[in-house]
């Protein structure tokens, strides 16, 4: 992986949770993309946000994330937290909201 900050390659690491690419203060797990502190730390509230109506069973995943991508206004293969910059992940809170208040789910 390529670091595109400084274009040299990222320092690879294997820890318990998968590997952790890193380099330039930028980071990512896997195959994903290097990305800032900032860009992470928005993917984790969308997750946080989006994860339960389908872990608490309130909608299967594949539907929730059909919702949350046309609610989005995405195309779907594009929405996932993984591939989502800092802006797009900072709007997931307001449209799982959103649905949650389509489908009459409480909060």
């Amino acid at each position: 992986m390529i670091c595109p900050k400084c274009g040299k390659e990222a320092k690879s690491v294997q820890t318990r949770y998968g590997i952790r690419n890193a380099c330039c203060d930028l980071v990512s797990w896997g195959n994903g993309e290097l990305v800032d502190k900032e860009t992470r730390i928005a993917r984790m509230a969308a997750h946080l946000a989006f994860d339960p109506l389908w872990k608490q069973g309130l909608l299967s995943r594949s539907k929730a994330y059909r919702i949350l991508a046309s609610k989005m206004k995405m195309d779907i293969n594009k929405c996932h937290m993984k591939l989502m910059d800092k802006e797009t992940a900072l709007k997931v809170r307001e449209a799982v909201k959103q649905i949650k208040e389509d489908y009459g789910f409480t909060t």
